[in-house]
């Protein structure tokens, strides 16, 4: 798209959109344009129809990914075109939702222990016990581990937004254990080169410690995060508490975790046993 392309970028930082978000909007644009052999400022409904079905029904993609697409073409006709008619009946399409899958204390631990590499276990100690999201944990620099404060700094969360959250001792014992290892150029886990870590290495470190550990499930680093946000559940500690260290924007999207955390249930006791009766009849 070139100049198009450009404007586009200068859009959705302007409204402070996240860079994952924008890696994700702008090729989407171009995608759909090459899709339809025209440029995004002739596409029509019709057009941008037919490549949505395509999506869905040709490469299966899943109804979340699709939504995905449509808010990017949304934000695209949006913010560079000014023309929102030609997505006049094009709205997110209901899905089923799932609840996430979360591992059990044993398997973390079991990640944690079968990863020998020092900075490895420090990425998976970092991801569980504060609940970092993927993007959030590479973005991490030295000085975001609070050690007074046992907290850590995420200065970019989503939205762009700044929050804190928790630090382990145990986990803080470990990163200095590194400290001590390495030459930080800037970020707190860097690779060979000594640039920033790839998202996509930090997933094959998890997915690697899962398959190690003999977890059969589709472990990735967001696991890692719906395990934190669950069994911070499962210890009693408040929704809204949790809302915060997550940095969820609303408390809707944190009460998911209420349906997945069957412990903190399990140590509900029903009213009626609270009441003070006289002994009734035998049963």
């Amino acid at each position: 798209m070139g100049a198009l392309q450009e404007r586009f970028i200068r859009e959705l930082e302007v409204r402070k959109m996240s860079k994952n978000t924008i890696d994700n909007y702008v090729p989407l644009v171009g995608n759909l344009s090459a899709f339809c052999g025209k440029p995004p400022l002739r596409l029509k409904r019709d057009d941008i129809v037919g490549f949505l079905h395509h999506r869905l029904k040709v490469e299966h993609i899943a109804p979340s990914t699709l939504n995905n697409n449509i808010a990017a073409i949304k934000a695209f006709f949006s913010l560079v075109a000014r023309d929102t008619s030609v997505l006049s009946g094009i709205d997110n399409i209901k899905h089923a939702k799932h609840l996430p899958m979360v591992l059990t204390t044993d398997e973390v631990a079991s990640m944690i222990e079968v990863t020998g590499n020092l900075k490895h276990r420090c990425i998976l100690e970092v991801l569980y016990c504060s609940g970092v999201r993927l993007q959030e944990c590479v973005d991490l620099m030295p000085r975001d581990i609070l050690s007074k404060q046992m907290l850590i700094h995420v200065r970019h969360g989503k939205g762009d937004k700044a929050r804190h959250t928790l630090l382990s001792r145990r986990a803080l014992e470990s990163l200095r254990h590194y400290a001590r290892t390495v030459r930080f150029r800037k970020y707190l886990f860097e690779g060979r080169s000594r640039n920033q870590y790839s998202n996509r290495s930090v997933e094959k470190i998890v997915t690697s410690a899962a398959e190690r550990a003999g977890i059969q499930k589709a472990v990735s680093p967001h696991t890692l995060r719906h395990t934190f946000a669950t069994h911070l559940l499962d210890q009693g500690v408040d929704l809204r508490i949790i809302q915060k260290l997550l940095g969820h924007t609303s408390i809707k999207t944190t009460t998911i975790y209420t349906h997945v955390s069957t412990q903190t249930l399990e140590r509900v006791v029903s009213p009626l046993d609270h009441l003070e009766l006289s002994q009734g009849g035998e049963l």
